[in-house]
């Protein structure tokens, strides 16, 4: 289970290894000693890779039909226009639009645009004050007083606001207890209603995600696009990968080693055991199932794994894939970095000793190249075409 894991995560952080040469987390090398760390990249052979396994993976597995695969997929993965509409349409959704009315003095439950500027001791701080900020009174958004003490005001009209942040402000714990003082400008008082996705203006797209980088519509149009189109990119992948794997499973004969499945079972089984008395709690509370569910899924998921590894071991062997170091060494420094691990040797830990992470990524490298060869269709066009046809 722990290398059905890791191949996961190394296919996700595949696009890492175009780093090449960069240097390790915190490298602070001039360009000279970037030059030699690079000049010391070396590829480390299959047959050096394959050490990390305590049996012959050629004995066990019999490699049948891996390259050129026929694969159908479920979907295109295209990005149209209304999923791009569909998805803007939802994040509007939490961000009203506004209108200036007519109305001059400021009542409870009104919406006010204001400007306010606040200081504490005669300075201003970090994120008290704002130009053109939307406001219920009546919200409890501000702290207490300030939108009671805009009541009555009207519009145009300037107004200080003497005030207190509370004793306990989690908000900012180094404003706690002091006194305040908020110049605030009453703009207008204004009325909300429900953006649309083609009422959408740039004045409104700025307003709400300029901390986002977008200004505009067609920016904003282009952004989404761009991460729906990522995420559909990821999603065929994903699926592509699964549907491969699966059919090495049905392709390949394999075989496991005397008592390598029970290891990996047993090893695994005693981490779970010690999380779980570190935890305090019963087996079926910390893991959500009981011990027998446990083990029959441990032991399905295991299978499972054990043989896609042992297949995909097999093609690194016969197609003598080898790995840049360079490239390792900056797939490495990416994950430690991405997953907020304390250090490679935490990486090591988790997942299990440096030659075994490299056979990992070299299994990437080649479950890759068996991707990158498939004959791709789409189940969801055939059948499209085939409706044609019969009409």
């Amino acid at each position: 289970m722990k290398k059905k894991i890791m191949i996961a995560l190394i296919c996700v952080m595949a696009a890492a290894t175009v780093l090449g040469g960069c240097g390790k987390k915190g490298n602070t090398k001039g360009v000279s000693s970037a030059a030699e760390e690079e000049a010391k990249d070396v590829q480390i052979p299959a047959k050096e890779l394959l050490k990390a396994t305590d049996y012959d993976v050629e004995k066990y597995v019999t490699l049948n039909n891996y390259s050129g695969m026929e694969i159908e997929l479920d979907s295109d993965y295209a990005v149209s226009d209304d999923d791009v509409k569909s998805y803007i349409e939802q994040i509007i959704s939490m961000y009203p639009a506004y209108e200036k009315t007519d109305k001059q003095t400021v009542e409870d439950k009104d919406v006010v645009n204001i400007d306010y500027e606040g200081k504490v001791d005669g300075e201003t701080f970090s994120g008290g004050s704002a130009t053109g900020a939307h406001l219920e009174i009546g919200s409890k958004s501000f702290i207490d007083g300030f939108e009671d003490g805009l009541i009555g005001k009207k519009v145009g009209e300037k107004t200080d606001l003497n005030l207190k942040f509370p004793d306990e402000y989690n908000n900012n714990p180094d404003l706690a207890g002091k006194d305040v003082v908020f110049s605030v400008t009453i703009n207008s008082i204004d009325k909300d209603y429900d953006m649309t996705y083609d009422k959408m203006t740039d004045e409104y797209v700025a307003e709400n995600f300029a901390s986002s980088g977008i200004l505009t519509v067609d920016s904003m149009k282009d952004q989404i696009r761009s991460n729906l189109e990522n995420q559909a990119s990821q999603q065929k992948q994903s699926e592509l990968q699964q549907k491969i794997l699966a059919k090495l499973e049905e392709e390949c004969k394999v075989e496991f080693p005397e008592g390598l499945l029970d290891k990996r079972i047993s090893e695994y089984k005693a981490k779970v055991n010690d999380a779980v008395t570190e935890s305090g709690q019963k087996f079926e509370d910390y893991i959500g199932m009981t011990e027998e569910e446990f083990d029959k899924q441990l032991e399905e998921d295991m299978r499972q794994n054990l043989t896609q590894e042992m297949i995909l071991e097999a093609i690194v062997q016969k197609e003598d894939i080898s790995i840049s170091s360079n490239e390792f060494e900056a797939f490495v420094d990416s994950y430690v970095s991405s997953y907020g691990l304390e250090s490679e040797d935490a990486l090591y830990e988790q997942f299990g000793e440096k030659p075994y992470i490299q056979l990992s990524y070299a299994e990437n490298q080649a479950l890759t190249k068996i991707m990158n060869e498939a004959k791709v269709t789409v189940k969801a066009a055939e059948d499209d075409a085939a409706e044609s046809k019969s009409e």
